[in-house]
């Protein structure tokens, strides 16, 4: 019976062993540039802001932004350069991010914006760069 105890009590301990401890990953930075068709940079930061405030009010865990300027893409040109837009999200991991991605996919009033976005940008000259932040 002494035996039986101290197996279990084994056993016991062995399941009851604290897992190792997971470091956390860096948070995922998702940024889209695209070039703003010419004489539309109003129209495109207007666009712009009613599409991070009702990301932002509707999903009050996303953080997006959005900013113009100009960034050395591939469809940037330093003889001729073009006002860009560029949109940002951060993510906890990339698993958040494509869950984000598909519940936006679903929301009607994002996909309406976004269609409006697209008279007034190129998307062709967009281009995606996913990174992690630093710590």
């Amino acid at each position: 019976m002494h035996i039986l105890s101290v197996i279990v009590l084994l056993v016991i301990g062995w399941s009851m062993t604290p897992a190792p401890a997971t470091q956390s990953e860096r948070p995922v930075v998702f940024s889209r540039v695209c070039n703003i068709e010419a004489g539309r940079e109003p129209d495109a930061e207007a666009l712009a802001e009613e599409m991070v405030a009702l990301v932002n009010t509707r999903y009050p865990g996303a953080e997006m932004t959005a900013r113009t300027g100009r960034w050395m893409t591939g469809f940037q040109s330093l003889a001729v350069p073009v006002n860009q837009i560029r949109f940002t999200e951060q993510h906890p991991d990339p698993e958040s991010r494509d869950a984000f991605t598909a519940i936006l996919l679903g929301d009607d009033d994002f996909e309406a914006i976004q269609r409006k976005i697209a008279e007034v940008i190129d998307f062709s000259s967009c281009t995606d760069t996913q990174f992690r932040t630093r710590r």
